[in-house]
C-alpha cells in the first residue's frame, strides 16, 4: 500500500447496492472448515496500520449459502480479525456456543464480536444487510468471551463530553461520546456513539459545530446515522457533504474538517490502531 493510499478518505452508502462489486464471502473456520456464505461488498480495503477491511454484507433468496427462502444458518468464530457491525437490514438470532447465551439483533443493532469467539447466526427470511468493519494487528490485546451490544437508538446516562488532544490545535471538546467497546483482541479498538446538537460540549446555539480533526487516536470508520455533515480535506481542498447512512472512512493523521449541521448529528464510530492502547 502506497503512502497516497494510506492517506485516501474512502466514502460509500449503506444503500450501495451495484450491480458490480459484491461477491461470495469466503473463509475458512477453524473447526468447521471452508465455508461461503452470503455477499460481500468492501468500501475501506485497508488502513494506515494493522489489517482494517469495512464494507457491507447481504443474506437473500438467491446469494451464496442462503436457502430458498433466503434465510440463513452460519457458523462463525471471526478467526481472522475482531469484527464490527450495524444491522441495516433484516434480524438474526445468535448463540455463543460456549456459554450457549442467546442475543436477537434487528435492524439499528450493533455488535462487536471478540476475534475467535465461536458463535451460530440464524438469520431470518426474507434477507439480512449489515455494515461490517474487520480488524487485526500483531500485538496481542485482550481476548474475549462474550459479545458488545448496543443499538444505534442507545440514550444511556453516561454520555461524556468528546475530549481528545489535536497535535497542532491543542486540546479539544466537541460533542458527546458514548464507548460501547474499549478494548480489541489485538491493538486497539474503540467503537461506539458520538452526537452533537443544541446544548451539547462545543456545538453553537444552533446545535452546529466545525472543528479540525486528525483522528489521533487512530484509523476511525464511521457511519452517519442522523443528521448531515460537511468535510474537508485540508491537504487537497476536496469536499464531501454526508447524509444519514453515508459511510466515512478517515486515515489516521489526515488533517481534514469537519462540520456537523444543525440541528444534531449522531454517527457510529470505530476507531483502530495497530498499537495497544496507551497505559
Amino acid at each position: 500500500m502506497t503512502t497516497l493510499d494510506a492517506r485516501q478518505i474512502h466514502v460509500g452508502s449503506r444503500n450501495l447496492n451495484p450491480s458490480e462489486g459484491w461477491v461470495p464471502f469466503e473463509w475458512v473456520e477453524p473447526v468447521h472448515g471452508p465455508q461461503v456464505k452470503g455477499e460481500v461488498l468492501v468500501i475501506r480495503p485497508a488502513g494506515t496500520s494493522g489489517d482494517l477491511k469495512a464494507g457491507l454484507w447481504r443474506t437473500g433468496p438467491g446469494i451464496a449459502g442462503c436457502a430458498q427462502d433466503g434465510s440463513c444458518h452460519v457458523k462463525y468464530s471471526a478467526p481472522d480479525a475482531d469484527e464490527t457491525v450495524v444491522i441495516l437490514e433484516g434480524s438474526a438470532e445468535l448463540t455463543v456456543t460456549s456459554t450457549g447465551k442467546r442475543y436477537h439483533l434487528e435492524a439499528g443493532s450493533i455488535m462487536s464480536h471478540p476475534k475467535g469467539l465461536d458463535i451460530t447466526w440464524e438469520i431470518s427470511s426474507p434477507f439480512l444487510k449489515k455494515f461490517w468493519v474487520l480488524w487485526d494487528s500483531p500485538h496481542p490485546g485482550t481476548s474475549g468471551t462474550d459479545l458488545h451490544v448496543s443499538h444505534i437508538s442507545a440514550d444511556p446516562e453516561n454520555w461524556t463530553p468528546y475530549k481528545w488532544v489535536e497535535p497542532a490545535h491543542g486540546p479539544q471538546v466537541c460533542g458527546e461520546l458514548f464507548t460501547i467497546r474499549e478494548t480489541g483482541a489485538t491493538g486497539t479498538l474503540l467503537c461506539g456513539l458520538w452526537r452533537t446538537g443544541v446544548g451539547i460540549a462545543g456545538c453553537e446555539a444552533d446545535g452546529s459545530s466545525t472543528v479540525a480533526y486528525t483522528a489521533p487516536l487512530g484509523d476511525e470508520t464511521m457511519l452517519l446515522l442522523e443528521g448531515r455533515a460537511h468535510l474537508v480535506n485540508e491537504e487537497t481542498g476536496e469536499e464531501y457533504d454526508f447524509v444519514a447512512g453515508d459511510v466515512i472512512c478517515l486515515p489516521s493523521g489526515l488533517p481534514v474538517r469537519w462540520t456537523s449541521q444543525a440541528p444534531f448529528v449522531k454517527k457510529f464510530w470505530v476507531i483502530t490502531n495497530e498499537a495497544p492502547p496507551a497505559a
